[in-house]
C-alpha cells in the first residue's frame, strides 16, 4: 500500500466497493461481511463511502441490507467521531422517499447519455430520467443538508448501442450542470472501462470552452484500458483540477451487472495516489 504525500483537503475520494463493487459479482455477501468490508474501508480514511443501493432485491440481491448497513455506518461515525460521508444510490423517486424516511441526507442519482442504458440500467428513457431527476430534486429542495452525487453514464461509449457523440454527451452534461446548481458533484462514468486518454482530452476541451467549474466533476474509470493510458488520463484529470475520484478497496470488482457481461474492475486507491504524488 502506498503512503500517500498530497494535502487530502484537496483530493476527494469516494469509495464504491459496497456498490458498484459487489454488484458486479453473483456473491450474495451476508451482512457481517458487508461490515467487515465496511470497517476495512473506513480504515482507508476516504471522504465518502457509498453503501449500496435501493434497488428491487430481484434485480440487484448484492444490494440486500444496504439500508441496515447505512444505519450501522452512521453510529460507527458517531461512536468514532469520523467525518465520512455516507451515501446511498436512489435511481428513481420512489427510492429516494424510501432514504428519507431512513434519515439518509447523502444520495446518488444516475442517468446516462445512452437511452439504450438507461433502459435497461432503470427501465425509463432518458426524457423520462430528466423528469425523475427533477422530481427528486424537487423533493430534496427543502433539506439544505442533503448531498446529491449525479453519475452520468456511458460518457463515450455504451455498452448496447456503441460509440456516443461528442455533442450529445456535451449537451447532457451541460443540461445537468446549468439546471441544478446545488448538485454537490457530477460523475462522468465511463462505463464499459473504454475511455482513451485522447477522448478525455476532448471531452476536457470541449467543458473548457463553456468556461464551467471543472472542480465541481468528478471521474469513474475502470481498469479494461491499459494501465498507461488510465494513469494518463488521472494525470491530466488532476492537472486541469478535478480532483475527486471514485475508488474501491477491492478494486478488482467493479461494473453494471444490469447491462455488461463482461466487466472490468475499480481504480485502485494506489493508482490515485501514484499519479497525484507524481504531480505533486
Amino acid at each position: 500500500m502506498l503512503k500517500t504525500k498530497f494535502n487530502s483537503k484537496s483530493l476527494r475520494l469516494f469509495d464504491v466497493t459496497l456498490r458498484d463493487g459487489i454488484q458486479s459479482i453473483p456473491k450474495i455477501y451476508s451482512f457481517n461481511d458487508k461490515k467487515k468490508i465496511l470497517n476495512d474501508i473506513i480504515s482507508r480514511r476516504p471522504n465518502s463511502i457509498e453503501i449500496g443501493s435501493i434497488v428491487s432485491s430481484k434485480i440487484l440481491p448484492q444490494m440486500n441490507n444496504s439500508i441496515e448497513l447505512f444505519k450501522y455506518a452512521n453510529e460507527f461515525n458517531k461512536n468514532k467521531n469520523n467525518s465520512i460521508d455516507f451515501y446511498m444510490l436512489v435511481p428513481t423517486l420512489k427510492s429516494l422517499e424510501i432514504a428519507n424516511i431512513n434519515n439518509i441526507n447523502n444520495v446518488s442519482f444516475i442517468t446516462s447519455v445512452s437511452d439504450s442504458f438507461q433502459r435497461k440500467n432503470i427501465n425509463k428513457t432518458l426524457v423520462e430520467t430528466k423528469n425523475e431527476i427533477r422530481n427528486m430534486m424537487d423533493n430534496i429542495s427543502s433539506n439544505p443538508k442533503k448531498k446529491v452525487k449525479l453519475y452520468i453514464s456511458c460518457i463515450n461509449k455504451c455498452p448496447i448501442q456503441g460509440i456516443i457523440d461528442m455533442n450529445k454527451l456535451l449537451n447532457e452534461i451541460l443540461y445537468y450542470y446549468y439546471t441544478y446548481e446545488n448538485l454537490d458533484e457530477i460523475c462522468l462514468s465511463d462505463t464499459c472501462g473504454s475511455l482513451t486518454y485522447s477522448e478525455f482530452n476532448q471531452i476536457i476541451k470541449e467543458l473548457e470552452k463553456t468556461h464551467i467549474d471543472l472542480s465541481k466533476f468528478s471521474l469513474h474509470l475502470h481498469n479494461q484500458n491499459e494501465k498507461k493510458n488510465v494513469k494518463d488520463i488521472i494525470t491530466y484529470a488532476i492537472k486541469k483540477g478535478i480532483y475527486r475520484f471514485d475508488v474501491s478497496h477491492m478494486p478488482e470488482l467493479g461494473g453494471c451487472s444490469v447491462t455488461m457481461k463482461n466487466m472490468s474492475g475499480n481504480l485502485s486507491y494506489d493508482q490515485i495516489y501514484e499519479c497525484y504524488n507524481k504531480i505533486k
